[in-house]
This record gives C-alpha cells, sequence and structure tokens, in this order.
C-alpha cells in the first residue's frame, strides 16, 4: 500500500537524529482497522478508499479507530480525542470539526538543499523511491525533499502562518546560506514576512567553517539570521554542554552582542549524533544557564524526547522535567514539540495528553512552543489538526495534576508563544502563497507539477536511517 494513502503516519518517522521504532502491535492494528474503516465508508460516498481518507472525515475515522484501539472513550468529558460518527460518515461535518482558526507559527522546518547535494540517492534514502509515482524521474523524486515540495507543503498545504528555516551546524543537508534563502523566497512570494531562518553553531567548530562562533556575525549581519540553533551532542569528536563556561558562553556571549534573544537547543533523540552523545543530549545543563543568562530565552527542542524509558516515565520527558523544575518559575525556559508530539500522538493519543498536559502543568502555557519537524512528517497540517482536537480528560488532570488544555493555552502554544520570542506581530498583514504561484515557480525551475501530497518523508526503519547516517558520514 503506498504510504500516502494514509491521512497521516501511523508509526515513527525519524527526521534523521534518531532511529524510527517499527509498528508495535496497537499501531499495526491501528492501520488494519483503518483500511478497514475507511473501505466501507468510501463505498457509501461513492468514491476509492484513498480518496475517502484524503477528505476530513478520512481524518476523523483515524482518530476513531485510534480511540478504539487504545481502548480510549470517543466523545464526551472523558474523551481525549473526541470523535463523532457523523465526522466519520460526512466529510462536510469533520471539515467544521477542524475549523477553529489559530496564529500558528512553527519553529522547526527542514528541507534539503537539492542543488547543493543533487545526489539522488540522498532521496532515495529518505524513502521518496517508494512514494513517488511509478517510473518517477531521479529530478522529480528529488523535488519530493527540496525546497519548493517544502513551501508547498508547509504555507500551501496547511494553516501555518509563519515559519523557521532550520538546520543542523554541519550543513548537511541544509547549509545556513540555502536556509536563509527559502526564507527570502518564501517572504517574496508571500509579498511579506512568513518566514524566519536561524543561525546555526557548533562552538567547538574550526573558525572558518560555517556555523563557528566567528562566523556567527556574517550569519546575522549578512544572512539576517534570528535566534541561534545549536546541538550540544553532535560536535565531533567531543560533545559540550550549554553550561560549559569555556566552550559554550563564549557562543552565547557572541550570540548577546549580536542581538540574538532565543538560544534553541537540541534535547532528546539521541541516536544520531554519535556514541557519545546520549549523555550531552539531556537536560542537565539547562537550569545553570538559564540563571547565569537571565536576558536569553533557552528553547530545549523536542522537550528532550525520546530518551530511554527509565528517563521517559510516563509523559516521554520526566526527566527533561525535573531538570526544569530545580528552576522554579523561571522564565525563560521553553520546551519545543516538533517529533515528541507527533511520535507520542502515534504512540497513542493518550501519550499526547500526558505529553502536553505534563508541560503545561510544570512549564506554563506561555513556555511551550509549536514545532513540527515538517518536512519530515510530511505536511504539518495533520499536526494543526491533532493539536486541534487534543484534550486533556477531567481524570487525568485528577490523577496526574495536568491543567485543562483551554483554548487559550492553545492558541499559546500554536502561535503565540514563538511571536512573543521572535517579535513577530500577530496581527500584522500576511499575504497567502497561493498555488498558482508555486505552480508558476516549479515550472520556471523544470520541477513536475504536484497536488498535495499525504506523505511522510523522514525515515521509517532502520534500515533507512542506518543507510541516511552513513551518507551524511560521507558527506560530512
Amino acid at each position: 500500500m503506498p504510504h500516502d494513502e494514509l491521512p497521516f503516519p501511523l508509526s515513527d518517522v525519524s527526521n534523521g537524529e534518531w532511529c524510527p521504532r517499527p509498528p508495535n502491535e496497537k499501531q499495526r492494528a491501528v492501520k488494519k482497522l483503518l483500511l478497514e474503516e475507511a473501505e466501507k465508508r468510501a463505498k457509501r460516498l461513492g468514491m476509492s478508499r484513498r480518496q475517502f481518507l484524503r477528505t476530513a472525515a478520512g481524518t476523523a475515522t483515524a482518530y476513531m479507530v485510534m480511540n478504539r484501539v487504545h481502548g480510549l472513550d470517543q466523545t464526551g468529558d472523558a474523551a481525549v480525542l473526541p470523535v463523532t460518527k457523523e465526522e466519520c460518515d460526512d466529510p462536510a461535518a469533520a471539515r467544521e470539526k477542524f475549523k477553529a482558526d489559530y496564529f500558528i507559527m512553527d519553529v522547526q522546518l527542514h528541507h534539503v538543499d537539492t542543488v547543493r547535494y543533487p545526489n539522488v540517492a540522498i532521496a532515495e534514502l529518505l524513502r521518496f523511491r517508494d512514494t513517488a509515482p511509478p517510473g518517477s524521474s531521479d529530478e522529480e523524486i528529488l523535488y519530493l525533499v527540496g525546497q519548493m515540495n517544502m513551501i508547498k507543503e508547509v504555507w500551501v498545504d496547511s494553516e501555518t502562518a509563519v515559519g523557521v528555516i532550520s538546520g543542523i551546524p554541519n550543513g548537511f543537508p541544509l547549509p545556513v546560506d540555502t536556509m536563509a534563502a527559502t526564507r527570502d523566497l518564501v517572504n517574496q512570494y508571500a509579498g511579506s514576512r512568513r518566514a524566519l531562518s536561524q543561525a546555526m553553531c557548533d562552538p567547538r567548530s574550526a573558525p572558518t567553517n560555517s556555523t563557528s562562533i566567528a562566523q556567527l556575525e556574517h550569519q546575522v549581519k549578512d544572512l539576517g539570521a534570528t535566534g541561534l540553533k545549536c546541538y550540544t551532542g553532535a560536535s565531533v569528536p567531543t560533545p559540550w554542554f550549554l553550561d560549559d563556561e569555556e566552550v559554550a558562553y563564549p557562543m552565547l556571549e557572541e550570540a548577546s552582542r549580536l542581538g540574538i534573544r532565543v538560544i534553541n537547543v537540541h534535547k532528546g533523540f539521541p541516536s544520531i549524533l554519535g556514541p557519545m552523545a546520549p549523555p550531552y543530549v539531556r537536560s542537565r545543563d539547562l537550569p545553570k544557564v538559564s540563571k547565569d543568562w537571565p536576558r536569553l530565552s533557552f528553547v530545549a527542542y523536542h522537550s528532550g524526547y525520546g530518551l530511554d524509558a527509565a528517563s521517559a516515565g510516563v509523559t516521554g520527558i520526566d526527566e527533561f522535567l525535573s531538570e526544569v523544575n530545580k528552576v522554579p518559575n523561571s522564565h525563560n525556559l521553553y520546551a519545543e514539540i516538533g517529533s515528541s508530539f507527533a511520535v507520542a500522538f502515534t504512540q497513542g493519543p493518550q501519550q499526547a495528553a500526558h505529553l502536553i498536559g505534563a508541560l503545561l502543568r510544570d512549564l506554563g502555557p506561555r513556555h511551550v512552543v509549536w514545532g513540527t519537524d515538517s518536512i519530515w512528517w510530511g505536511s504539518p497540517q495533520w499536526q494543526i489538526e491533532a493539536f486541534k482536537t487534543l484534550q486533556i480528560p477531567a481524570d487525568m488532570q485528577e490523577q496526574f495534576s495536568y491543567p485543562a488544555l483551554t483554548e487559550r493555552a492553545r492558541g499559546s502554544i500554536f502561535g503565540r508563544n514563538a511571536a512573543r520570542l521572535y517579535r513577530i506581530p500577530i496581527h500584522e498583514r500576511r499575504c497567502e502563497i497561493a498555488a498558482d504561484q508555486i505552480t508558476k515557480l516549479r515550472r520556471e525551475l523544470g520541477a513536475p507539477e504536484k497536488t498535495r501530497s499525504y506523505m511522510a518523508y523522514g525515515p521509517r526503519t532502520r534500515r533507512e536511517f542506518l543507510n541516511l547516517l552513513a551518507r551524511e558520514q560521507v558527506s560530512g
């Protein structure tokens, strides 16, 4: 079955930073039952199963099936992912379910620079050969991983208002100058500010490296970077901690001098960052650095998710929360939920409720930031719809002291918090990027015509992950 037939991924999709797990028994059961339920509803509506699964009713049916497999209520105050039979049967009713309008700012977006890395093997390793139409050329497959498809998936095919282009310190497969070029292209075609790009820094890099401390001024003043992204576990051969006064603090000093206010750091998902990495992607350095640098805001990407089961606990982020709680009422610590929300949701809606409930309880609604790790998970629209629907039921609130996920809290997470961090006016006029503009530019670039996809683009198996890792090591 083509991977893009499903309304959203039902198991792990890696961003290349961690090894995806194979689908578990419940995830396999969800897929089987979803295809059966979709077949029945599609026949009643006079459409193919594939067509039905691309409707809002297809998404609602997936929610119904997930609830059933995980033994959760479908409706009422106890429901984590409330859905009605009418929404599963009627695409128009399901569209109403997802109609709520929020300002959405996604702080974790990626693509591959297919001009600098034109080898189609990269696309094949990220399973694009599997999802491309039969007979697709190398150029058509590369398009899926590249700049234009990411712009289409995010700014045309989702409700994302503003997005932040992010990358990795070694520049593979998205160099800092390409991040800035993508940002400028989005804003050019929108005729308004709808994209930002981050500076990338590895404080152990040689001064001539594009992501070294010495190059930060170029990234900020010449490339227009906003905010900084770093990976404490990625330096080879010696990782570092963010509270290391000799290694990290010179980077923070230079960032402060250049006017950077937001420091984004990878926390969690240790797999790809090397044999020395796991201790360095833990969150033990956040309390000290946040207290030493009160004028900077520190955003933990992935919220420390993806560690071993003992450290994860019921929330998936117990260890991260224990470190955050060492700095009670911190004004400058934030959690970003790229991949962590998607992984938790596909593990089961109740897991997503635990993740969000614990973050609301321990950090508060003003300190959780929306990110999706797209393009690897496909268009972020499915995650937006899932978060619109998610509830933290009363029994979980009582048992775990979680607050409710109110509409105000949902709106803060979706965009208001990131807008405050990056000083983006929420009510600023923003123009849409019309699909025909993307079409025009794709034709100018010689790329193929595409319709909205339901694909996920990151590695889905251990073999794909290891192949990608080998490719990165060769390119690095």
